[in-house]
This record gives structure tokens, sequence and C-alpha cells, in this order.
């Protein structure tokens, strides 16, 4: 039977020795739903709470996606500065930083690149669904 060694990891520290490997126990990843009847995008408060009647469009509402990263378009320094880290595009860099760019501002404001945004109820309308709702008199209210 081969001898086993200890196994140290980090930078030190009797905290960091084990006598075998972990191995980790990997699975596919699934996006959870939303399954209470009210949830919440932003930061909280009342204004950001809508009722979970569409458990997709509620997951789309508290996804958040890492914004795109603008590159600078001109001249501008690499490094610690001095003019020997003073960095020049040529025309051809200037044409693809600029499309680039372009393309991070038009996908900043439309989340999945298109314009159709017809499946998302605006925030605006169910507040007003809410209030509606919260009315003396209104039918659900009452119940």
């Amino acid at each position: 039977m081969p001898e086993s060694r200890p196994i140290t990891y980090g930078r030190g520290g009797a905290g960091n020795v084990t006598s075998k490997p972990l191995s980790p126990a990997l699975g596919p990843q699934t996006t959870p739903t939303l399954k209470s009847s009210v949830y919440t995008t932003g930061r909280g408060g009342t204004g950001n709470m809508a009722k979970n009647d569409n458990p997709e469009e509620a997951r789309r509402a508290q996804d958040v996606d890492v914004p795109g990263v603008m590159l600078p378009e001109g001249s501008h320094h690499i490094g610690r500065g001095g003019e020997g880290n003073l960095y020049k595009l040529s025309e051809e860099e200037q044409r693809q930083v600029r499309a680039h760019n372009e393309k991070v501002r038009t996908d900043s404001f439309h989340r999945d690149g298109s314009h159709d945004r017809s499946n998302i109820r605006a925030l605006a309308d169910k507040a007003k669904d809410k209030a509606k709702d919260a009315l003396p008199g209104n039918k659900q209210a009452d119940k």
C-alpha cells in the first residue's frame, strides 16, 4: 500500500495541511425559481416589491448582468505614467474600439441585446396595480 504524504496548500500554517486531497462533488448548476408570492428588486423598500405572477419575469428582474468594459478611445497611459507608457491607437484599433464601445452602450440599455421588452411589464405598471389592489372597496383588498 503506498504511503500517504501530507498535502499542503495556501501560504503555510498547520491549518493548511491535510492527509488526502479534497475531491469536489461537481454537478450541473441551475438557476433557482422564485417561489414566494412577492419578489423584490433593487436595494429594498416597498417600491421595489412586485407580485410574482410570472416566475420567469421575476427571475429576470433579479438577475444582474456584469456591465461591459468600455475601452479608452484615444491615446492613454498604461502602467504607472511617463511618456514611455503612452499608448496611441492605430486607426484600425480606433475603429475596433469605437465599435466595441457602441456595442457595450447598446447592450447596457437592452439586457438581452434586443429592443423588444414587450414581455416585461414596466415597474410603474406593477406599482399602479399594487396601489389599486390596496384601495378600500377593491374586491381583492376586501378578501
